[in-house]
Order: C-alpha cells, then structure tokens, then sequence
C-alpha cells in the first residue's frame, strides 16, 4: 500500500501542476482526489500505533 499511495501522491502533484496551467476544474479536483487518496494509503500502511505496546526506542 506504501507503494501504491506514494505513486499517487507524485501523479496527483503532477497532475495538479499541469492541469493549473490550462485551468481545467475537472482536473484539478480530480488531482485532489488522487493526493488525498494517496495519504490516506500511506497513512494506512504505517505501523499501527494503538496496538504497539512498547515504543520503537525503547525496544
């Protein structure tokens, strides 16, 4: 899932960055999306703090 969010927080600034040019809506919302999504993949694959007992340092 890293892989996969990390990919589409590049393609949603790439798209962003092309589409502010041209001044297309549709694209940008949809650049948007693609970022959000993104983090919220790369939020997801982290390591799940709740169930961790103990603290990375103290390990």
């Amino acid at each position: 899932m890293r892989l996969v969010g990390g990919v589409a927080v590049i393609l949603g600034l790439l798209g962003i960055f092309s589409t502010l040019a041209q001044g297309n809506l549709v694209g940008i919302v949809l650049s948007i999306l693609f970022i959000g999504g993104g983090v919220f993949l790369l939020k997801r694959s982290g390591p799940d703090r709740r169930t961790d007992p103990a603290p990375r340092a103290a390990r």
